[in-house]
């Protein structure tokens, strides 16, 4: 064992602690793609970072507009434009490439590991996604969603996909751990179950194509509020180029989806008229919210990586006002 592994073992020592030897060995061996930088997913790459998982981060938006008021002390907008303008004589370039030399900053065990794609999504091929171990993704299109969870399904194996956002106090995760993967369930100290899989199994791409109208759970009589906020937010930011009125946009959306304005209403103190929620789609992202949902969603992607642990199937839905977060399974209940 030389000195760099000896470091490598101190630097890691509680979680190996925790997760076992095996379980870090393979989060140290693992890459994830972190598609458009929001204050959520740059809380989850930070906590896995700094657990040792590789990054790789694929942002070809314009650099300081795109992420200005992104809440992440880590990775401060007015930080990397000095940085960045110190650099390149000049405060633009992509997203990707200005946060990269912070992500080194982060985990110096990672040198050489972590990287940067300054292409846009639409010139990537499918089977650039395939490479990865998992993908987290924010402000994607639906049409950009189900691509990548179609990619994802074409092979052998199961890898997790994560799209998430924030919006005011609420935050959603989609989330497919893909169909060939495999888990061990913790039934005590050092006791783990069979290999499971994930039962039911829903892809991303199937999710996108479920009537929000018809969507119901055990404990909802209805499609949950948060569910839906995330969906018309993921519509409005992907069309936002059109410049059009929130409020009109929500309208016709709601109404294309056969869904009342009422499944809109918070029964906690959040206002939700479409006035508010227009302020929330202009300034969708609070800092705890994006810390708290982001520490949740890093977990899930241990899970994944390590195969310990019983996954969240398929949805989680976060609210600030009671700091509570519940999975929901959607699932086409006509069928």
């Amino acid at each position: 064992m030389g000195p760099r592994a000896d470091k490598h073992d101190d630097v890691y020592d509680r979680q190996i602690r925790l997760w076992g030897a095996d379980a870090q060995k393979k989060m140290s061996n693992a890459r994830v793609l972190y598609i458009n930088l929001t204050g959520v997913t740059c809380e989850i790459m930070k906590n896995l970072v700094l657990a040792g998982v590789a990054a790789v981060v694929c942002d070809s938006r314009t650099y300081p507009d795109a992420v200005r008021e992104m809440p992440c002390s880590f990775f401060h907008a007015e930080d990397m434009e000095n940085d960045a303008s110190a650099e390149n004589g000049s405060s633009r370039c992509t997203v990707a490439k200005c946060v990269q030399p912070k992500v080194e900053e982060l985990n110096p065990l990672l040198a050489g590991r972590n990287s940067i794609e300054e292409r846009p999504l639409s010139e990537l091929p499918d089977d650039f996604f395939t490479q990865f171990d998992a993908i987290v993704a924010s402000r994607l299109a639906v049409d950009e969603a189900k691509r990548i969870s179609t990619s994802l399904q074409k092979i052998d194996e199961g890898k997790l996909f994560i799209v998430t956002d924030t919006f005011g106090f609420d935050g959603c995760a989609q989330l497919d751990f893909g169909k060939k993967h495999t888990y061990r369930r913790e039934l005590g100290k050092d006791k783990l179950s069979d290999l499971m899989s994930v039962e039911p199994y829903v892809p991303i791409a199937d999710m996108m194509d479920i009537p929000l109208a018809s969507v119901k759970g055990r404990w909802d009589k209805s499609v949950p509020r948060i569910l839906v906020l995330h969906r018309l937010f993921m519509d409005y930011w992907s069309k936002s180029e059109d410049k059009q009125d929130f409020a009109t946009f929500a309208q016709g959306w709601l109404e294309s989806n056969k869904l009342s304005q009422s499944v809109l209403s918070s029964a906690d103190v959040q206002d939700c008229s479409l006035d508010a929620l227009s302020g929330i789609a202009q300034h969708p992202e609070v800092s705890p919210v994006c810390a708290v949902l982001g520490g949740i969603l890093g977990n899930e992607v241990i899970k994944s990586l390590t195969g310990k642990g019983e996954p969240a199937n398929n949805v989680m839905l976060f609210s600030g006002f009671d700091g509570g977060c519940r999975s929901f399974l959607l699932k086409n209940n006509d069928v």
